[in-house]
């Protein structure tokens, strides 16, 4: 992966400062353009769970297949790709599973999430700033409409909105 990393031209690196649902309540971190269509994002989010600050880190690939010229600056109107979060708190979130009832790895891991998202992002390409929204569908929230025909958003759809900007 430093590979890719180490060829990156200016203008395909973004330092990323997101309101982010189920990347943490905020997150921060960088993304860097592949090629106009292919973006990987790299981020570090924090959320609140009985007054603790739990951390995960984030990882995003990001499909853009129409990139539009709007004047100077440039609209992504649909973008789609999948997203992995891992919890970094070994205390709370697990990969194996810590109890063998009824039988070993009887429960689903839960430091390691993983959905999809779609969203738009639009470049103001003078100021070198970005605004980007994603709305995500979470791997477990899928599960529990399946097996429960639970109806709540809540549980299974989020929405990011984020603030980059370009080098």
């Amino acid at each position: 992966m430093m590979f890719f990393f180490s060829s990156a031209q200016a203008d395909e690196w973004r330092a990323v400062v997101e309101r982010s649902g189920f990347l943490g309540t905020f997150a921060a971190g960088a993304s860097y353009e592949l090629e106009p269509e292919h973006a990987v994002d790299l981020s570090l989010g924090g959320y609140s769970v009985d007054d603790e600050i739990l951390y995960q880190a984030n990882f995003i690939y990001r499909y853009s297949r129409w990139n539009t010229s709007v004047g100077p600056d440039v609209w992504r109107p649909l973008q789609f790709g999948f997203f992995l979060v891992y919890a970094l708190n070994s205390d709370r979130y697990f990969i194996e599973s810590p109890d063998k009832y009824p039988y070993p790895e009887y429960y689903d891991f839960t430091a390691l999430r993983y959905g999809f998202e779609f969203g738009t992002t639009y470049t103001f390409m003078r100021t070198h700033i970005g605004l980007a929204y994603h709305l995500r569908i979470f791997d477990n929230g899928a599960i529990a409409v399946f097996n429960n025909s639970n109806r709540d958003l809540q549980y299974y759809i989020s929405s990011g909105v984020s603030v980059q900007y370009l080098f």
